[in-house]
């Protein structure tokens, strides 16, 4: 009757004692404390303060003068690959990106864009509330006419 307990229990030891192998080996500045540091939600902990998060999207006006967002549905890719690729770099300032846009965007347009820019609001949450600030980005306007690679 005691050997299943002897083995249960040595298993249990064994699980126990594996835990630190991590602590015993090194592994660079990955890892060098406790197994679960691995994953980053573990590892890159904030300190306390107010948490914001970030919603930026494309807008462009058309030639007519319409104004509409550019949605990655219309540009033709994934919302992933929209930031990535358009948002970001619009958002730093790059002017290839707008034309590489537009050129994209215009393809089977009767009413093509013209300019395009990045817009979105930061949102805040503090002990006292939620606080939204507009954000705004650098206008790009290109001539419809020039065409485009992608």
């Amino acid at each position: 009757m005691r050997e299943p307990k002897v083995w249960i229990s040595g298993l249990i030891l064994l699980i126990l004692g594996l835990h630190a192998l991590p602590v015993l080996s090194y592994q660079g500045y990955r890892q060098t404390r406790w197994p679960i540091l691995t994953w980053a939600m573990y590892a890159k902990s904030f300190p306390p303060g107010p948490i914001q998060t970030t919603r930026r999207r494309i807008m462009g006006t058309t030639s007519t003068g319409a104004t509409e967002e550019l949605t990655a549905r219309m540009v033709g890719m994934s919302a992933i690959g929209l930031g990535k690729g358009y948002i970001q770099p619009l958002w730093i300032g790059d002017s290839l990106a707008a034309r590489r846009l537009l050129g994209r965007v215009n393809r089977a347009r009767q009413d093509p864009f013209v300019e395009v820019w990045v817009e979105g609001e930061r949102y805040t949450l503090s002990d006292s509330g939620i606080v939204k600030q507009d954000l705004h980005g650098t206008v790009y306007r290109v001539d419809p006419s020039v065409q485009t690679r992608n």
